[in-house]
């Protein structure tokens, strides 16, 4: 909430005026942001959201969010509704499974400049999080593309 509170503030001094609606967390992509016929129905601009890559890559972090195919009728992520051709080509390029590693990160770049250019997306919040341990755990290591502890594999002294 504060969130979306920040950023309609700042949206105001530009002279953009929004309304705060809230929605519940358990049925917010079933039935609301992400079902595109609601969105429409009720004129709703704005959505904020939550996302989460399955994997480390462009593919994993874009299709969801950027690609038409993901645009469903309920359970969409893809809660801009962004339909690019040009956007769809890089994602369904990134299916090939010959492609190199340098070239997968050319793509991704790609994507990620198209959509900060088209502004489809405003990236309002990151959190960060200090982790702490106890001096009792070990094998105590943070996953780096989770940034967050492995607690499948703790152990105790």
């Amino acid at each position: 909430m504060a969130s979306s509170q920040a950023l309609q503030a700042a949206l105001s001094t530009v002279g953009i005026k929004t309304m705060l609606k809230g929605y519940p967390s358990g049925s917010y992509y079933a039935t609301f942001a992400g079902s595109p016929s609601y969105v429409h129905s009720h004129g709703l601009g704005l959505a904020a959201g939550g996302w989460g890559a399955d994997w480390p890559g462009a593919y994993g972090w874009a299709w969801g969010l950027f690609d038409s195919a993901a645009i469903v009728p309920s359970g969409n992520a893809n809660i801009s509704e962004l339909n690019d051709l040009q956007v769809n080509r890089w994602l369904a390029s990134l299916e090939q499974a010959t492609l190199s590693a340098s070239a997968r990160d050319a793509i991704g770049a790609e994507i990620d400049m198209k959509v900060m250019k088209d502004a489809v997306m405003l990236p309002a919040v990151y959190s960060k999080v200090l982790l702490y341990r106890s001096p009792s755990l070990t094998n105590v290591y943070v996953q780096p593309y989770y940034g967050m502890y492995d607690y499948a594999v703790f152990g105790t002294r």
